[in-house]
């Protein structure tokens, strides 16, 4: 499939710190969107994208569920949705994805 999505969590500031968010892979656009919400998704309220094309994975040595995309000077921070639960099964497809079908762009 050339679509994938997903929750993840998005750091966004100190304020407000982590915020749920939902995301789409596109592969072929090579980009990863954000919503606040799957229903804003359906709609198509987008909140932001991050460019994959270039992009820099990093991982969260001590947290596997924490992970970084780097691109165009600009450093995402992402986490597991929901960190009460092991919720890395319902995000891990769209986290594996990013790692390592980008990693070579």
């Amino acid at each position: 499939a050339s679509i994938m999505e997903g929750p993840l969590s998005k750091w966004t500031n100190v304020m407000k710190g982590w915020q749920y968010r939902w995301f789409v892979l596109d592969y072929n656009a090579g980009l990863l969107s954000y919503y606040t919400s799957k229903d804003k998704m359906m709609r198509g309220s987008r909140r932001g994208c991050v460019r994959l094309r270039g992009a820099v994975i990093g991982i969260d040595d001590e947290d596997d569920s924490t992970f970084t995309i780097t691109v165009d000077q600009k450093t995402f921070h992402f986490q597991a949705a929901n960190a009460e639960r092991d919720s890395r099964v319902d995000f891990g497809v769209v986290r594996i994805e990013v790692l390592y079908s980008f990693a070579w762009l």
